[in-house]
């Protein structure tokens, strides 16, 4: 699934969080994978392709390579490990193959030790033990947060979001008015102006925001 040039770009120009409050407002809950570290100073966009691992019982890891292999150009990798914080296995051999294979990123809440060159959003680790793959291209639990195949995964240096393909374009274009209503707020306060009326804004301070920028 390709995601639109004009929806990549405008879900890279705003914040996680200002995606998120956008997310909440059309009824979204569990959209935002907690608890996870290394993250990249970096903004990528991409549909998640998506990997469960199960703690392992003495079994082998599963077929990997063949997951590994399946995964897209421009995809962020989504890893449940069951959210134990387990190693990821073979976790900097897989980040390396991602990234020589276009890979945008990768969340999971296993754990990574290694630093690599890959966008990583990880868990900064958990219990000791194995794990195996037990599923792959089906919706997922990752962080906490429900994961579909083909979800558009926006990750920043504040966080990650999961947003269903269907409301992309609305959440996108109510996070870049959010972000502007947020920086126009924060000046207001720089300024010296009370934050009573201004946290929430009151209908004049949206009165006087709307004539200060022409947002309608």
């Amino acid at each position: 699934m390709a995601i639109d040039p004009t929806l990549r770009d405008a879900l890279s120009a705003v914040t996680t969080a200002s995606i998120g409050r956008a997310l909440e407002r059309a009824g979204l809950r569990d959209f935002a994978p907690a608890n996870l570290g290394k993250r990249s100073g970096t903004t990528i966009v991409g549909p998640a392709h998506t990997l469960r691992l199960v703690p392992a019982r003495g079994e082998g890891i599963g077929d990997l390579a063949t997951a590994i292999e399946s995964v897209p150009e421009g995809a962020v990798v989504v890893i449940d490990a069951a959210g134990t914080g387990r190693p990821l296995p073979f976790g900097a051999i897989i980040a390396g193959r991602l990234s020589s294979r276009g890979a945008a990123g990768l969340v999971t809440d296993a754990s990574l030790s290694e630093e690599i060159g890959l966008p990583v959003w990880a868990s900064q680790g958990g219990a000791l033990g194995g794990l195996s793959l037990a599923g792959s291209w089906q919706p997922v639990a990752c962080g906490g947060a429900a994961v579909h195949p083909g979800d558009i995964v926006v990750c920043g240096p504040d966080g990650v979001v999961v947003i269903p393909p269907d409301m992309a374009e609305q959440v996108a274009l109510e996070a870049v008015e959010q972000q502007r209503l947020d920086l126009w707020l924060q000046r207001e306060a720089e300024k010296g102006v009370s934050l009573y009326g201004l946290l929430p804004p009151d209908s004049s301070a949206r009165a006087r925001f709307e004539a200060e920028t022409g947002s309608a």
